[in-house]
């Protein structure tokens, strides 16, 4: 599993695409420290390098989720478009090892994106704003990143299903990206029209922060469902990412190489 993964990381290193992200994420990041030194009214402070990467958080849970996305339905299918798969069945590795080896780069991928911008954020906000801390502690700063963990991940898991059932990367990408960036829409369709499904819907329940008592964390959101708690949210979450990760295991196995 540790060679095959190594590999992934191989063919990603050669594609470049990551360190192209980690580079815009850093320019807007520099462009925002400067945007807001320059121009942002008195009455508004920026109390240290915490506060400024804390506020850049939102910033780097979208770049990485698309990056994510995008990782996630190319993976498969280009290994099925290219004919390249054919090397990795040959070896003696099972399906389910070869398919997993590539699931997990994509999560240490999106994981890596998000923990190198989120240093150099607080680097920036260090050097531009100093190194005092207010509201935000280094403790907010990292439970504000663990709450954003589950949303990042569970979309290229959904993309990630998709590439195992399509043929060509398009449909995997677009189709989620859809529905990412709808998100907020369709979660106040569904609790208009039809509140009483809502709480079966998985989308109402990735933001863990609205069961934090701290209003830094929360930012106002209250629990919608008094059934549910942080507990039962979280479990309710990582079951569909268990029925995900199966689905896409048992069409991975039946899948004809030509």
């Amino acid at each position: 599993m540790i060679k095959l993964i190594q590999n992934e990381f191989l063919k990603l290193h050669a594609k470049k695409s990551m360190y192209i992200l980690l580079v815009v994420l850093a320019v807007l990041e520099i462009a925002g420290a400067v945007i807001f030194k320059k121009w942002a009214p008195p009455e508004i402070k920026m109390e240290g390098f915490i506060m400024f990467a804390e506020q850049n958080i939102g910033m780097i849970a979208t770049f990485a989720t698309i990056f994510g996305i995008t990782l996630a339905s190319r993976t498969i299918t280009e290994e099925f478009q290219k004919g390249t798969i054919k090397q990795l069945l040959i070896r003696p590795r099972k399906r389910v090892t070869i398919l997993f080896s590539k699931y997990i780069t994509v999560l240490l991928a999106i994981l890596c994106v998000c923990i190198v911008s989120l240093l150099t954020a607080m680097l920036i906000g260090l050097i531009t704003f100093g190194g005092d801390t207010g509201a935000v502690t280094f403790t907010i700063l990292l439970k504000r990143f663990a709450y954003n963990i589950l949303p990042i991940l569970f979309y290229p898991t959904v993309a990630f299903l998709l590439a195992n059932i399509f043929r060509k990367s398009v449909l995997p990408l677009v189709i989620t990206l859809f529905f990412f960036f709808i998100e907020g829409m369709l979660k106040m369709l569904v609790f208009q029209f039809a509140q009483g499904i809502a709480k079966y819907i998985v989308m109402f329940h990735l933001n863990l922060n609205m069961y934090d008592s701290n209003v830094l964390l929360s930012q106002g959101a209250k629990p919608i469902f008094t059934e549910f708690s942080f507990t039962t949210s979280l479990l309710f979450v990582l079951a569909h990412f268990a029925v995900l990760l199966v689905a896409s295991s048992a069409l991975f196995q039946k899948r004809d190489v030509l």
